[in-house]
């Protein structure tokens, strides 16, 4: 699987689960920051390119999650 896939993917994932628990959302962003900054301290390479994949990932994933859960406010108007 390709690395940057890998990312994307991770950060859809932990994002997504605001669905079941709201505050979840914020989980792909944290963790696309804190990977990388693991990496810096040498336990891997720092590439931005890996930390956008995963910043689009969980930002899909945020827009799906405020949709999903705004929907009952616009059916309600």
């Amino acid at each position: 699987m390709n690395d940057k896939l890998a990312h994307f993917i991770v950060g859809f994932t932990l994002s997504i689960m605001g669905l079941f628990y709201f505050p979840m959302v914020l989980s792909g962003f944290f963790f696309a920051l804190g990977k990388e900054f693991v990496d810096s301290l040498g336990y891997g390479n720092v590439e931005v390119k890996d930390a956008l994949a995963t910043l689009c990932g969980a930002g899909i994933a945020t827009g799906i999650v405020l949709l999903v859960t705004d929907l009952q406010f616009l059916a309600w108007h």
